[in-house]
Protein backbone atom coordinates (compact mmCIF):
# COMPACT_ATOMS: atom_id res chain seq x y z
CA UNK A 1 0.00 0.00 0.00
CA UNK A 2 1.15 3.45 -0.64
CA UNK A 3 0.71 5.68 2.38
CA UNK A 4 2.21 8.61 0.58
CA UNK A 5 -1.47 9.55 -1.08
CA UNK A 6 -2.38 9.84 2.45
CA UNK A 7 -0.02 11.93 4.32
CA UNK A 8 0.83 14.30 2.15
CA UNK A 9 1.45 17.98 2.77
CA UNK A 10 -1.59 19.20 0.83
CA UNK A 11 -4.13 17.40 2.37
CA UNK A 12 -3.29 18.76 6.19
CA UNK A 13 -4.69 21.56 7.31
CA UNK A 14 -2.63 24.63 7.59
CA UNK A 15 -2.90 26.53 10.83
CA UNK A 16 -2.75 29.94 10.55
CA UNK A 17 0.71 31.48 12.22
CA UNK A 18 -0.02 34.92 14.28
CA UNK A 19 2.14 37.68 13.22
CA UNK A 20 4.80 38.19 15.25
CA UNK A 21 5.41 42.12 16.88
CA UNK A 22 6.81 43.24 20.04
CA UNK A 23 4.22 42.80 22.39
CA UNK A 24 3.70 43.83 26.10
CA UNK A 25 4.91 40.60 27.51
CA UNK A 26 8.54 41.37 25.64
CA UNK A 27 8.59 44.78 27.59
CA UNK A 28 7.73 42.92 31.32
CA UNK A 29 10.28 40.30 30.13
CA UNK A 30 13.28 42.82 29.41
CA UNK A 31 12.22 45.05 32.48
CA UNK A 32 12.42 41.65 35.03
CA UNK A 33 15.70 40.95 33.56
CA UNK A 34 17.30 44.81 34.15
CA UNK A 35 16.24 44.54 37.89
CA UNK A 36 17.39 41.49 38.55
CA UNK A 37 20.75 42.69 36.77
CA UNK A 38 20.72 46.06 39.17
CA UNK A 39 19.74 44.29 42.10
CA UNK A 40 22.99 41.53 41.33
CA UNK A 41 24.98 44.54 40.72
CA UNK A 42 23.82 46.22 43.58
CA UNK A 43 24.47 43.07 45.47
CA UNK A 44 28.23 42.94 44.61
CA UNK A 45 28.94 46.27 45.18
CA UNK A 46 27.60 46.18 49.06
CA UNK A 47 29.47 43.55 49.50
CA UNK A 48 32.32 45.06 48.56
CA UNK A 49 33.79 41.93 45.85
CA UNK A 50 36.14 43.00 43.48
CA UNK A 51 36.66 41.79 39.93
CA UNK A 52 40.25 41.36 38.30
CA UNK A 53 43.35 43.59 39.71
CA UNK A 54 43.11 45.65 42.38
CA UNK A 55 44.58 48.89 42.67
CA UNK A 56 44.71 48.72 46.32
CA UNK A 57 47.15 46.70 48.82
CA UNK A 58 46.83 45.89 52.81
CA UNK A 59 48.38 46.79 55.70
CA UNK A 60 47.63 46.35 59.47
CA UNK A 61 47.83 48.70 62.45
CA UNK A 62 47.17 47.87 66.04
CA UNK A 63 45.33 49.76 68.79
CA UNK A 64 44.36 50.09 72.54
CA UNK A 65 40.65 51.20 72.03
CA UNK A 66 39.28 51.66 68.39
CA UNK A 67 35.41 52.67 69.97
CA UNK A 68 33.08 53.81 67.38
CA UNK A 69 35.27 52.77 64.25
CA UNK A 70 33.23 50.64 61.76
CA UNK A 71 34.37 48.84 59.19
CA UNK A 72 34.55 50.91 55.72
CA UNK A 73 35.91 53.66 57.93
CA UNK A 74 38.29 56.34 55.89
CA UNK A 75 42.00 56.16 55.90
CA UNK A 76 43.10 59.97 55.22
CA UNK A 77 46.33 61.91 55.09
CA UNK A 78 46.16 65.62 54.78
CA UNK A 79 42.09 65.37 55.09
CA UNK A 80 42.40 63.24 51.52
CA UNK A 81 40.93 59.98 51.75
CA UNK A 82 43.83 57.20 50.55
CA UNK A 83 42.00 53.63 51.44
CA UNK A 84 39.21 52.34 53.86
CA UNK A 85 38.96 50.41 57.03
CA UNK A 86 38.30 46.81 55.51
CA UNK A 87 38.50 44.40 58.65
CA UNK A 88 38.71 44.63 62.25
CA UNK A 89 39.45 41.88 64.54
CA UNK A 90 40.42 41.40 68.37
CA UNK A 91 43.84 40.33 68.76
CA UNK A 92 43.97 40.22 72.64
CA UNK A 93 44.81 42.60 74.42
CA UNK A 94 44.51 45.10 71.06
CA UNK A 95 42.46 45.86 68.26
CA UNK A 96 43.99 44.76 64.53
CA UNK A 97 42.41 46.65 61.73
CA UNK A 98 43.04 46.32 58.12
CA UNK A 99 43.54 49.26 55.60
CA UNK A 100 42.95 48.73 52.08
CA UNK A 101 45.00 51.85 51.00
CA UNK A 102 45.96 53.01 46.98
CA UNK A 103 49.22 51.77 45.65
CA UNK A 104 50.31 55.02 44.73
CA UNK A 105 50.70 56.34 48.56
CA UNK A 106 53.39 54.31 50.36
CA UNK A 107 53.64 54.34 53.97
CA UNK A 108 56.54 55.00 55.96
CA UNK A 109 57.29 52.91 59.13
CA UNK A 110 57.40 55.79 61.13
CA UNK A 111 54.06 57.03 59.90
CA UNK A 112 51.31 57.93 63.20
CA UNK A 113 47.89 56.24 62.49
CA UNK A 114 45.67 57.86 65.04
CA UNK A 115 41.56 57.15 64.94
CA UNK A 116 39.73 61.09 65.03
CA UNK A 117 36.39 62.17 64.45
CA UNK A 118 34.68 63.70 62.21
CA UNK A 119 33.31 67.09 63.45
CA UNK A 120 31.78 67.02 67.14
CA UNK A 121 29.91 63.86 66.90
CA UNK A 122 30.78 62.45 63.64
CA UNK A 123 32.03 59.25 62.37
CA UNK A 124 35.37 57.86 63.10
CA UNK A 125 37.78 57.60 60.72
CA UNK A 126 41.68 56.80 60.81
CA UNK A 127 44.07 59.89 60.17
CA UNK A 128 47.67 58.85 59.01
CA UNK A 129 50.21 61.87 59.80
CA UNK A 130 53.41 61.62 58.10
CA UNK A 131 57.02 60.67 59.88
CA UNK A 132 59.97 61.27 58.29
CA UNK A 133 61.92 57.66 57.50
CA UNK A 134 62.98 56.53 54.42
CA UNK A 135 61.95 52.96 55.23
CA UNK A 136 58.10 51.81 53.94
CA UNK A 137 55.75 49.26 55.05
CA UNK A 138 55.34 46.59 52.87
CA UNK A 139 51.86 44.82 51.80
CA UNK A 140 50.96 42.83 54.34
CA UNK A 141 52.98 45.21 57.07
CA UNK A 142 52.30 46.46 60.17
CA UNK A 143 52.37 49.97 61.13
CA UNK A 144 54.08 50.19 64.52
CA UNK A 145 53.04 54.13 65.46
CA UNK A 146 49.31 53.96 66.32
CA UNK A 147 47.04 56.57 69.11
CA UNK A 148 43.74 55.09 70.38
CA UNK A 149 40.95 57.12 70.02
CA UNK A 150 40.58 59.94 72.97
CA UNK A 151 37.25 58.98 74.72
CA UNK A 152 35.30 62.16 75.55
CA UNK A 153 33.55 59.75 78.11
CA UNK A 154 36.67 58.48 79.41
CA UNK A 155 38.19 62.77 80.01
CA UNK A 156 34.72 64.08 81.42
CA UNK A 157 34.58 60.99 83.98
CA UNK A 158 38.48 61.69 85.01
CA UNK A 159 37.90 65.60 85.40
CA UNK A 160 34.54 64.83 87.28
CA UNK A 161 36.81 62.43 89.55
CA UNK A 162 39.71 64.15 90.23
CA UNK A 163 37.20 67.23 90.74
CA UNK A 164 34.83 65.42 93.63
CA UNK A 165 38.56 64.29 95.13
CA UNK A 166 39.82 67.61 95.56
CA UNK A 167 36.23 68.28 97.61
CA UNK A 168 36.46 65.49 99.62
CA UNK A 169 40.23 66.47 100.50
CA UNK A 170 39.04 69.56 101.70
CA UNK A 171 35.99 68.36 103.65
CA UNK A 172 38.16 65.90 105.49
CA UNK A 173 41.15 68.75 106.34
CA UNK A 174 38.76 71.12 107.51
CA UNK A 175 36.39 68.47 109.42
CA UNK A 176 36.36 69.34 113.11
CA UNK A 177 38.81 67.96 115.82
CA UNK A 178 38.01 66.96 119.06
Amino acid sequence: MDQSKFSSPSSAPRLAVPRRSISLEFFVGLFAMAGVGAAAYLAVGLAGLEFGTSDKYEIFAEFDNISGLKYGASVEIAGVPIGSVSEIKLKDPVARITLKLDKAIQIKDDDIASIRTKGIIGDRYVKISRGASDKYVEPGGTMVETESVVDIEDVIGKVVHSLSGDKDEEEKGSAPKS
